[in-house]
């Protein structure tokens, strides 16, 4: 790869990165304030993976959550998290790299979400929010799974979109 493209590559990385952060703290929809919150930030993620791959994806989310806990969470920064956004970006790059079409793609969009969904936001999400102190109730674990299993056929949905436009993605880019 030569250093133009390298550039390039380190630039749209990083202008996902930053998409990231404003998708994750300001188009936010809060279920309850401070503790269960839904957000796009996946989105910027899910491209850098169907793009650029596994390891840019996950580097893209790193930097993404200590840059978006930097600015917006008042000094809350918890590596629970980065370890949170760093799986999704590795589930992201692993299924969605590689271009698929019909059933396969389909697949590949429903086995990444689905591990998104179970391990990164339903699973360690709530255990840092628990280790942090917040929804130690049966209740609050109930909320998270039923706001994931409710989110899970969107973020689906927004996916096969984004798989959609691939071609055109990778033509403007």
């Amino acid at each position: 790869m030569n250093r133009q493209s390298a550039a390039k590559r380190v630039a749209l990385l990083g202008a996902l990165a930053a998409l990231n952060v404003i998708a994750a703290e300001i188009l936010k929809f809060p279920v309850i304030p401070k503790v269960l919150e839904l957000n796009f930030g996946f989105v910027p993620l899910a491209v850098a993976g169907m793009l650029f791959g596994p390891l840019p994806a996950v580097l893209t989310a790193v930097v993404g959550d200590v840059v978006g806990a930097a600015i917006f969470s008042g000094g809350d920064f918890y590596l629970g998290y980065t370890l949170t956004a760093a799986l999704t970006g590795l589930f992201y790059g692993l299924f969605l790299h590689a271009p698929a079409e019909g059933k396969k793609r389909l697949i590949r969009v429903i086995a990444a979400q689905a591990l998104v969904s179970l391990i990164c936001f339903a699973g360690l999400n709530t255990l840092w929010a628990w280790q942090m102190g917040y929804g130690r109730s049966a209740a609050y674990v109930q909320t998270r799974l039923i706001v994931n299993a409710v989110a899970y056929p969107i973020y689906c949905a927004m996916l096969m979109l984004i798989m959609r436009y691939r071609k055109t993605l990778e033509r403007v880019i």
